[in-house]
């Protein structure tokens, strides 16, 4: 560039004496530093519940949740926005009323995700269809499965889908909160009350052990009936239900007229002591930070049956 009056120029060239010092310094700094992938471009990987890695060139921007609580989930760490996408019943927060259906548990149609042309689908791990899933990773479509066993395990998929749609800040804090609300909660019983969570009614059915609500009862100080079983719902006969004296029964509900059912069965110490529990049907089944809630519930249900 011509320099049209030496005044300006010598002012201009003094400036840059003066600032690149400063300059060159905050040049090294950058090379030195640590590059963040989410700024910096660079892929993002998490490894699901599944064990599969799930890797993205940049944030997702499209997100399609087919699960309830991957909604919340996705909200949990500031997401919300970036879903295109839901399966019926995802209605917390309340916005997510508002999220286009793409299916629901009768079905879900391969063509109405594939026309909201998202960069990532979060699924269910034994909740949505494998073929589903099958044919979306044909399509080259990235899938994280989501599968909470544990409990600890809802505060790992906040980090991964905070990660994968670039608000790792947010998922970390969410991941952390959840697990401190844990924390606090966690409790040792003496004796350990013999606990049976009704599933179903008729017929009669329970979760084993490889489901996070026999988890929540183990936190909560209890012991939970048949969770050696070797299926994951395991439908239990009467005789071993009066075998295994539960002294407490719990069960998900919108109100407690599933009580009604063992009112005449007072050969169980549960139902003589009163102690049948309602608890929060989405907090309870949907393994998102609401389950706090459940945990909270189950706790003082648990601590109850010792007083």
């Amino acid at each position: 560039m011509r320099c049209l009056s030496p005044l300006p120029c010598r002012s201009s060239l003094a400036r840059f004496w003066r600032l690149a010092p400063l300059a060159l310094a905050l040049t090294v700094v950058g090379w030195l530093a640590p590059a963040d992938a989410e700024a910096s471009g660079a892929a993002i990987s998490v490894e699901d519940d599944s064990g599969r890695r799930v890797t993205l060139a940049q944030p997702a921007e499209r997100i399609i949740a087919l699960a309830p609580h991957l909604v919340e989930l996705s909200y949990a760490v500031g997401a919300g926005g970036q879903l295109v996408g839901a399966i019926d019943g995802s209605d917390y927060p309340p916005a997510a009323r508002q999220l286009d259906r793409v299916g629901s548990y009768r079905g879900i149609p391969l063509e109405l995700i594939v026309a909201k042309q998202p960069d990532l689908v979060l699924v269910w791990g034994s909740g949505t269809p494998a073929s589903l899933i099958e044919q979306l990773e044909r399509l080259d479509i990235p899938v994280y499965r989501s599968e909470p066993r544990k409990l600890e395990q809802i505060a790992d998929d906040l980090r991964d889908i905070g990660r994968l749609t670039g608000h790792s800040d947010a998922g970390e804090q969410a991941a952390s909160d959840f697990e401190q609300a844990l924390e606090g909660t966690s409790q040792q019983l003496s004796p350990a009350p013999r606990v049976f969570y009704q599933l179903g009614q008729s017929p009669l059915t329970t979760l084993a052990g490889g489901q996070i609500v026999t988890q929540v009862i183990r936190h909560c100080g209890g012991v939970p009936l048949f969770d050696d079983a070797p299926v994951l719902v395991p439908q239990i006969g009467w005789e071993s239900l009066v075998e295994a004296q539960p002294e407490v029964i719990l069960a998900a509900g919108n109100d407690d007229r599933w009580q009604a059912f063992w009112t005449s069965h007072d050969e169980l110490p549960a139902v003589r002591d009163g102690a049948l529990y309602t608890l929060d049907p989405d907090a309870i089944s949907r393994p998102a930070p609401r389950m706090i809630q459940a945990v909270r519930q189950v706790c003082r249900a648990l601590a109850d049956t010792i007083r």
